[in-house]
């Protein structure tokens, strides 16, 4: 028999703030004094905006985030995702965990998703890179672009040494390739490589696919292949609700490509008139950054740990634990970009262990990974809920919304498509929506000759 889920609601702290469970035992609270609800539905949707856990503020990225937050306009969310994937992209191939034989490196794929001109994305960037400057000039100077159009344009960035044989047998260098093959990318529109994923011949989604999955980079064109062996590719996209909502369908990133990104809502988190000060990182931070850099960049395998902690419980117990529950799947859009849940979390858990040069992922690493992925889970579910990514069911659960409890029968939904779309496909795709929990189907009497009419109305997905 399955357990049932209890929600405890903890008081503020004194100062009025929100405190976690450890922060309010720590002050003397008591469990016995907390207010418990049974709550029998497994995972609580959000609201009306994600709510960012203390424990994903976890270690030395906690204390960057710390740092830079009161000198900007910028969502702590952001600054978060946007260090903990340049960081991953810094320390290339080293740190890394394996699951049946496949490694998984610290390639962190986010897309910040706030309103344009008011999001401060692309502060929080700045904010971030600034940083970054101080630790690897190297990289801040080399492995950084910009302007994803096609898979052959990824490859060329990382591409290997090309070489042919002379009429003397003699090895000629035709191309001399990239050295250092990690690829810091940035995109500050994301809709345009949507777009461009969908053009006829355009081969990036492949390639996107294969830099996430760590494969060999390959073009099989007959004049130019190019090939890339070991690269480190990471992405980290800006784009606002509206843009992603028009350019995302089921044929541009449900084919495999959606669930390699990320997505969380950010917005402005104050307003400062004059602008923020500039940010000044201790001697102390810059030191322990560069020290988990060149952690992170010697190649280990970074185990879940299976030691006890104070709690009586190790990290590993907690990942069998919640294991069964990332793995489940969910209808539409929303369980597209979330079907990758723990291989997310493992490299957020590996980063953050890296980042505390960690020979493996303790409770902490794992529950800030699982606090990451709760932020972004919450955000998929407001920008993706009642969207399956397919352009004429969208259409017709939006035309069920607007018409509330009158329904629509089959033959009003020909003709809302001006009998454009053929009859076969309405049907299967209301089929989809019922299949989802998002429509039913009623039979109505309409006090006409024949059978009753069969009206279909919205509804809550289940």
């Amino acid at each position: 028999m399955a357990s049932s889920v209890s929600i405890a609601r903890i008081p503020a702290a004194p100062d009025g703030s929100k405190q976690g469970i450890d922060d309010y035992l720590a002050r003397g609270g008591s469990l016995d004094d907390l207010e418990i609800m049974p709550f029998e539905g497994g995972w609580l949707p959000p609201k009306d905006w994600p709510v960012l856990a203390n424990q994903a503020l976890q270690g030395l990225a906690g204390e960057v985030v710390r740092t830079i937050e009161p000198n900007t306009e910028s969502d702590p969310a952001a600054i978060l995702t946007l260090f903990l994937s340049a960081y991953g992209n810094m320390i290339g191939r080293g740190a890394h965990f394996e699951v049946e034989g496949g490694r998984h490196f610290c390639k962190i794929w986010p897309v910040i998703t706030g309103e344009s001109g008011k999001g401060r994305k692309g502060t929080a960037q700045d904010r971030v890179n600034r940083l970054l400057r101080e630790v690897d000039l190297n990289w801040y100077y080399n492995c950084q672009a910009q302007g994803l159009s096609s898979g052959e344009g990824l490859i060329y960035h990382v591409r290997d040494r090309k070489t042919k044989e002379g009429k003397d047998g003699e090895e000629i260098v035709v191309d001399e390739g990239v050295v250092d093959k990690r690829l810091m990318l940035t995109e500050p529109e994301f809709a345009g490589p949507l777009t461009v994923m969908q053009r006829e011949g355009n081969n990036l989604s492949v390639a996107l696919r294969m830099a996430w999955d760590d494969t060999t980079l390959q073009t099989l064109t007959k004049n130019s292949p190019e090939r890339s062996t070991k690269s480190h590719v990471s992405i980290a996209a800006h784009t606002n609700k509206e843009e992603l909502i028009k350019h995302l369908t089921s044929a541009k990133l449900g084919g495999g490509v959606g669930n390699r990104f990320f997505f969380l809502l950010v917005r402005r988190s104050k307003e400062l008139p004059f602008g923020g000060e500039g940010d000044t990182f201790s001697d102390d931070l810059l030191s322990r950054l560069k020290d988990a850099v060149t952690f992170g960049r010697t190649e280990r395998h970074i185990p879940i740990s299976e030691t006890k902690e104070t709690t009586g419980h190790s990290a590993a117990d907690l990942w069998r634990a919640v294991y069964s529950d990332l793995s489940s799947p969910s209808p539409g859009l929303f369980g597209v970009v979330t079907g990758r849940a723990e291989a997310q979390v493992r490299r957020f858990a590996t980063t953050y262990a890296a980042l505390d040069c960690s020979p493996e992922v303790r409770m902490d690493h794992l529950l800030a990974g699982l606090a990451l992925w709760e932020y972004s889970k919450q955000s998929s579910y407001l920008i993706f809920l009642g969207k399956t990514g397919d352009t004429v069911t969208d259409d017709i659960l939006q035309a069920l919304q607007d018409v509330a409890d009158d329904g629509m029968s089959r033959t009003e939904l020909m003709h809302h498509f001006n009998r454009n779309i053929k009859a076969i496909r309405i049907r299967s795709s209301l089929l989809q929506l019922k299949e989802d929990g998002w429509a039913r189907a009623e039979k109505v009497n309409t006090g006409k000759p024949g059978p009753n009419e069969e009206r279909w109305f919205a509804c809550a997905p289940e």
